[in-house]
């Protein structure tokens, strides 16, 4: 009886806050689909964790669509499957890990909301155009999704998880090392895959340069931190970010930006099956078998919770 009424606050404290606060139109219906998983990618209730005192939870956060258009996000997303809001493979594997004493749990967030509209995207473009600069009023979905997130950090913290970190895939990436670099009181350390929010390379760089000034935007807020606790890992065969393109992250203390260009898309087959990926899906290979292994072979994550957790 203790166990039901419990799941039902977490409900009732989760849907008030998104109802009470953020008022995003579909979110609260997306929400219901926020749930802890396990190692193969399936829901789990939060009923079957005894100890919140020693539990570490990843909040990990999908990847997005374009801004006009509202995230996918499944309940149960086949495996490897990150276009559905599937949680990267290599975050599942570390499912109920002992990391200095504490038992790794993964919490899936839902926090894909329409963004911004063509109009008003179009509007800053042509503000750009006339005035050489935006006055940015709207809000993108990098600007409404850390305020999803840390809605969750705070529900799960009144639950008793006290001890939290955030994991991310592409916009998920991103928006988890804004949150860190503004709350690291609340957020013990971030894992970001592939960070990116602002479409193609060459769509921000020139196509849409309005997309341009609002990545602009984000990355001047983040260096008002000089320190996020946080290892980043990006791809030179990313058609979106790259090793280059986010190296303004090396300046950040307590911040490992990892090159993982040695291994090569053609090499590696998605995590649902033996489909080979073709070069120009560097973007994709955190969903990949051979990125999994990459990162045990190397050791990256459990290296990271261990230092973050001394």
């Amino acid at each position: 009886m203790k166990k039901i009424f419990l799941i039902l606050i977490f409900l009732l404290v989760s849907s008030n806050l998104l109802a009470n606060t953020l008022e995003y139109k579909g979110l609260e219906k997306l929400s219901k689909n926020n749930t802890f998983m396990n190692n193969k990618g399936e829901p789990y209730s939060i009923e079957e964790i005894s100890d919140k005192k020693n539990s570490l939870i990843i909040i990990y956060n999908h990847g997005s669509t374009q801004d006009h258009k509202q995230d996918p996000c499944k309940l149960k997303p086949k495996f490897g499957y990150v276009w559905n809001g599937a949680v990267v493979p290599a975050i599942l594997k570390l499912h109920n890990k002992k990391i200095n004493g504490l038992e790794v749990k993964i919490y899936r967030v839902c926090s894909g909301v329409k963004g911004m509209s063509v109009k008003n995207q179009k509007k800053y473009r042509k503000e750009l155009k006339s005035k050489g600069k935006i006055n940015l009023v709207d809000e993108h979905k990098i600007i409404k999704r850390p305020k999803i997130i840390l809605n969750e950090v705070e529900n799960l913290n009144n639950l008793g998880f006290d001890k939290i970190i955030l994991s991310g895939y592409s916009a998920g990436g991103w928006s988890s090392l804004v949150l860190q670099s503004k709350y690291p009181e609340k957020i013990i350390g971030t894992i970001a895959f592939n960070p990116a929010f602002a479409g193609p390379k060459k769509e921000w760089q020139k196509k849409y340069p309005e997309w341009g000034a609002f990545r602009e935007d984000s990355i001047n807020k983040l260096k008002k931190a000089d320190t996020i606790n946080a290892i980043v890992f990006a791809h030179k065969d990313d058609t979106f970010e790259d090793p280059k393109t986010l190296s303004f992250f090396e300046n950040f203390k307590d911040l490992n930006l990892i090159d993982y260009s040695e291994l090569k898309p053609t090499t590696c087959t998605y995590a649902d099956g033996d489909k080979k990926m073709s070069s120009d899906k560097g973007h994709n290979i955190p969903q990949s078998k051979c990125f999994t292994k990459y990162l045990d072979d190397k050791n990256y994550l459990i290296s990271f919770l261990e230092n973050i957790l001394r």
